[in-house]
């Protein structure tokens, strides 16, 4: 499901209807301009009366009306929706609608780049289809390798490193837990791997990171502060703290699509629960057999 979205052309399409409205705009702007100088009372007052501009419409170089008009119609296939219902007549021919979907030209650019990027890989398994089945002569072929222009209608997901990590092992190792090839192809050379599979894969080995980056900062800090007198624990506990946000970081970028803000509000909350737990156990000031010692 990978298209060209033809940005070149939809840009080449944006800049023509967008000089087409920059004259009309400098056409009323004169027009204004004159009338506003012009010696005539009555020329002066159509700036400020719609129904004396349209009297005025018959004169030369006064049909403000239909410039105005001119402008609706372009302004409306350059960048805004507009619906038209055509009704025909009931006692000919039976009722229907026809709808007509006229100046979507800047909104389809708009959606077309909003769109999601196919991942590379998925480009590359285009490619390499294309060029190993040959099902597509070369000038129809040549989409795929505009990189850039490529959409693709699937919805969005996570795709970071882990999933193509994933994917490639599964290549290499031709692991058939994941696969539905059979029900898809009964050629060999094509592998195709079950998505929800994949999807749960992942997201077990994501939490187990999550679940290992905050288990082992805490037994860390525990370890840390039953076997250190106080002022080096805290000195290496704080390089602890650190070292795992810093991880905790380092995994949400990585191995997920998050955010920046999304990613500084998870590390902050992160840290937060690190630095409670070694609050709690500096309040509690109990160590293995005893109590800790204060001020050593």
């Amino acid at each position: 499901m990978i298209y060209r979205r033809f940005g070149y052309i939809h840009a080449r399409l944006l800049m023509h209807r967008q000089d087409e409205l920059r004259e009309l705009e400098d056409t009323l702007s004169d027009m204004d301009k004159k009338d506003a100088k012009s010696a005539d009372p009555d020329r002066r007052a159509c700036l400020r009366s719609r129904d004396l501009d349209e009297e005025n419409r018959e004169l030369p170089g006064r049909d403000r009306v239909a410039l105005l008009d001119r402008i609706e119609e372009k302004t409306l296939k350059y960048g805004k929706f507009r619906f038209l219902t055509l009704e025909s007549n009931f006692m000919c021919e039976p009722d229907y609608l026809q709808h007509e979907l006229v100046g979507q030209l800047l909104q389809q650019a708009q959606n077309l780049v909003a769109m999601n990027k196919p991942p590379v890989r998925d480009q590359l398994s285009l490619r390499n289809y294309i060029e190993g089945r040959q099902c597509l002569v070369e000038s129809e072929a040549a989409f795929a390798y505009h990189k850039e222009d490529l959409v693709s209608l699937r919805p969005g997901r996570d795709h970071s490193f882990v999933d193509a990590f994933v994917e490639r092992m599964l290549r290499t190792f031709h692991c058939r837990l994941f696969q539905e090839t059979a029900s898809k192809s009964t050629d060999p050379a094509n592998r195709y791997f079950t998505r929800g599979r994949i999807n749960v894969f992942v997201t077990i080995i994501i939490t187990c990171i999550i679940l290992l980056l905050l288990v082992i900062p805490i037994w860390l800090l525990y370890h840390l502060s039953v076997t250190l007198d106080t002022n080096r624990s805290n000195i290496v506990c704080m390089g602890v703290l650190l070292v795992a946000t810093l991880a905790f970081s380092a995994v949400l970028s990585l191995f997920t699509k998050a955010r920046r803000h999304e990613i500084l509000a998870a590390s902050a909350g992160y840290c937060a629960v690190l630095v409670v737990f070694v609050g709690n156990l500096g309040d509690a000031g109990i160590i293995e057999g005893g109590t800790r010692p204060v001020g050593s």
